[in-house]
């Protein structure tokens, strides 16, 4: 987080053009006094170059490929491969696309609706904006920051103002803090970590953050040791302050995570300046599902329909083996139709395994992989997420006059709901005021909202989310009514309906997200990209990239794998040409 010069900062506008939100990274960047970054971040987060460059479209019209997983890498890796006329079986376990991606709609109308998975897309993620102007999908601005919205620590509430006041006021009484830390505002306490683990770095060491490399840099293998409650006891501050910022920037939960994984959102400017797909999260992986299904024509309209390769797509079947065929050059999958549970075996060319290692462990693998894929699969760490929506008769925290009311934004407590997310469907930002939201013309509180009530990971969103159902909502309304100052039981006659979820719930996921611990990226993150099985079977997913947690790593991943097989197809292609 930055202390903004509002005079000049970018004005957020719907379905930005690629120049627009370059002048938004651009802004960020000049801030944080690291404007050689905007190369490099464009560069490493756009997609690889398109497939048909390797292979030209209808050339693989006889291999047949297996994609393991119909989540964004999934799909992703089947809509590129198709192009060069691969023959695609993708299998599913669930009956449910997009994997992590979960868009719940609470009306019919689908105007009110919850992201259970990822509901913001920086403006730095190229990849994923690559598949949004491909199908030309609506985006429109998600509010991260508001300074409006609140604190609630230590059963004192403060507002989160730029200057920091209201938190220093309220908030910094209850914690033993030194006389350097009481003068400084949170975010000034917070941005040490940055300056000394990003500013201080040349650009190219940078890169390395979300680079995939055999070998680091002896400074990235540093810093991989750390975790993130370590970066700030390396910038001297106390643990009384350390707990404070946890709290004040909804952090605390991550504390044992790897000092990389946060840097590596810092270094792309993922809490600036996002954005959402105006009609849900699902439209995206909806797109390429359609595409696949010849139900769209915008993903494939360049090429002839006779190029295509044909697409076979298996919902609730569940694969429970992976075997090397070498005498046959193939690799043999073994599934499960859930429909009369029969077990099947069936040869394939290549395979894309684009499941979380969380499901991949409980696949049968002859041979094993290679030790430290076996170990990766096996220790690679995950953790669990948990959110809970209220669709609401109205927008309490809409109300009141423009100093007060919250059109967007996050509040964050110390209760075990740990965040709370106000929509954005109503905000509009103010000109030259970062952080500064007002409602759309003809926008009301009055109007019905889902709000995201509860936020969590790892062990807050196993206590939470493992409440039954009517303890949860019961829990989860009181917290919101301390957050906001409301009477007890305001919120019970204002309420619509529900939804809860916990990841370590959803069968054959698991798992909230990957999410690394010191030492993984040193130790696992080139090895997982690396194909097995003689270069036969290949992996994606967002636990293969450097960008944990997001559709940016999901999607590109999937492109990367699907690149990978074009160019043992065209290898092979030109061995057999010289023979």
């Amino acid at each position: 987080m930055n202390s903004y010069k509002n005079t000049d900062s970018p004005y957020q506008i719907d379905n930005p053009s690629e120049s627009e939100r370059y002048t938004m990274l651009e802004y960020i960047l000049k801030i944080q006094n690291r404007s050689d970054d905007l190369n490099n971040i464009i560069d490493l987060m756009s997609p690889p170059k398109d497939i048909t460059n390797i292979c030209k479209a209808g050339c693989a019209k006889n291999i047949k490929v297996a994609v393991i997983g119909a989540g964004e890498a999934g799909l992703a890796a089947a809509f590129e491969l198709r192009k060069i006329g691969c023959n695609i079986v993708l299998f599913e376990a669930s009956q449910r696309i997009g994997g992590r991606v979960y868009t719940h709609y609470f009306d019919r109308n689908r105007k009110y609706y919850g992201e259970l998975g990822p509901m913001s897309i920086p403006i730095s993620h190229e990849t994923t904006w690559h598949y949004i102007n491909l199908f030309k999908l609506e985006t429109s601005p998600f509010v991260d920051y508001n300074y409006n919205s609140l604190f609630y620590v230590k059963d004192e509430r403060a507002v989160n103002d730029a200057s920091g006041i209201s938190a220093k006021n309220n908030i910094y009484p209850k914690f033993n803090l030194s006389k350097i830390e009481g003068k400084k505002s949170w975010r000034e306490l917070h941005e040490r970590i940055c300056k000394k683990y990003l500013s201080s770095f040349s650009a190219e060491l940078r890169k390395e953050l979300i680079q995939v490399k055999p070998e680091y840099s002896k400074n990235i293998k540093e810093i991989d040791k750390l975790n993130y409650r370590n970066a700030y006891e390396n910038v001297d501050l106390s643990q009384d302050s350390i707990s404070m910022l946890g709290y004040l920037d909804g952090k605390e939960q991550f504390f044992s995570l790897s000092l990389i994984e946060m840097l590596q959102k810092y270094y792309t400017a993922d809490f600036e300046y996002n954005y959402r797909i105006t009609d849900g999260m699902i439209n995206l992986p909806q797109s390429l599902y359609e595409a696949l299904c010849d139900k769209s024509e915008e993903g494939y309209k360049d090429i002839n329909k006779e190029q295509l390769g044909k697409v076979e797509i298996k919902m609730g079947f569940p694969v429970s083996g992976i075997y090397d065929s070498s005498s046959k050059d193939k690799v043999i999958l073994k599934y499960m139709d859930c429909r009369d549970n029969k077990e099947t075996s069936e040869e394939f060319d290549y395979v894309i395994c684009a499941i979380p290692f969380s499901s991949l462990r409980r696949i049968q693998i002859e041979p094993l992989f290679t030790n430290r894929k076996m170990q990766a699969i096996s220790e690679m760490n995950y953790e669990i997420a948990h959110k809970i929506y209220l669709y609401l008769k109205n927008r309490f925290w809409e109300m009141g006059n423009a100093s007060t009311k919250i059109v967007g934004g996050s509040s964050h407590t110390d209760l075990p709901l740990v965040s709370i997310y106000y929509p954005s469907d109503h905000a509009k930002a103010v000109a030259n005021k970062y952080g500064k939201w007002i409602l759309k013309h003809g926008a009301s509180y009055k109007e019905a909202g889902a709000l995201l009530a509860g936020y969590s990971w790892g062990q807050d969103a196993v206590r939470l989310g493992n409440e039954n159902p009517e303890l949860l909502l019961d829990d989860v309304m009181r917290y919101v009514e301390r957050v906001h100052g409301l009477s007890l039981h305001y919120l019970d006659d204002k309420l619509i309906d529900y939804k809860s979820l916990i990841w370590s719930d959803v069968q054959y996921i698991w798992t909230g997200g990957a999410l690394s611990k010191p030492g993984d990226k040193t130790l696992f993150s080139y090895n997982v990209t690396v194909p097995e099985m003689e270069d036969k079977v290949f992996f994606a997913g967002e636990h293969i990239s450097q960008k944990h947690v997001s559709q940016q790593g999901a999607l590109q991943s999937g492109m990367i794998a699907a690149n990978e097989i074009a160019k043992r197809i065209n290898d092979n292609a030109v061995n057999i040409k010289r023979s």
